[in-house]
């Protein structure tokens, strides 16, 4: 009985110890175990990493807690926010896949708002980019290259960005029903996005 009891104990920590093995792999090698060719994603804005300094992935905020002042929204960031209010000129802003348009058109909250659907390697995603200028989005159903510009961002403190500075919400999540949310309330809804900057490593 006592080798039966210690064979399965043995047997447990060599389980536990190869699952926390995988864990690390694929924490260390999201790309290229988990998200294929999208490794090879082009960046949505110029300076992108440089420039998303304020809102992270994940970051909870709250009018009482948020590096934003006035803080209007409550919640995880389900994106990265990329900051150009110090840019007067316009800001182009590119796909970063091949995909088609899903969505495009105002939301409240962002301003202009374009959705891509793309798919790699068995994977499909959304790419959402937030405050954008309305006029300047492309239609659903149209067709987008990687590379391609699909808008400008809207101008600071306007309807454009309904009434937000001027930067890129920009968010990836694994596809489904279109979901256009900014903040979500627990960490178990935040979990079907996926933190952009895995891909950018």
């Amino acid at each position: 009985m006592e080798k039966i009891v210690r064979g399965i104990v043995l047997c447990t920590k060599n389980i536990i110890i190869s699952i926390l093995f995988i864990s690390l792999i694929i924490k260390i090698y999201p790309q290229s175990t988990i998200f294929g060719e999208l490794k090879k994603l082009t960046l949505p804005v110029a300076e992108f990493k440089e420039r998303s300094n304020l809102k992270v992935f994940g970051q909870y905020v709250s009018p009482a807690v948020s590096p934003v002042n006035p803080e209007r929204f409550t919640g995880y960031h389900t994106g990265v926010d990329v900051e150009y209010d110090d840019i007067s000129a316009e800001v182009p802003v590119y796909a970063v896949f091949d995909g088609d348009v899903i969505y495009s058109g105002y939301v409240s909250g962002y301003g202009g708002v374009c959705v891509l659907h793309i798919s790699s390697g068995g994977m499909n995603y959304h790419v959402l980019y937030g405050h954008l200028r309305p006029a300047s989005l492309p239609d659903v159903g149209d067709k987008i290259l990687q590379g391609d510009k699909i808008g400008v961002l809207g101008k600071s403190y306007s309807v454009e960005t309904d009434g937000e500075r001027k930067h890129l919400h920009f968010s990836i999540l694994y596809a489904g029903r279109i979901n256009l949310k900014g903040y979500v309330q627990t960490k178990k809804e935040l979990s079907r996005w996926i933190d952009p900057f895995l891909f950018y490593k």
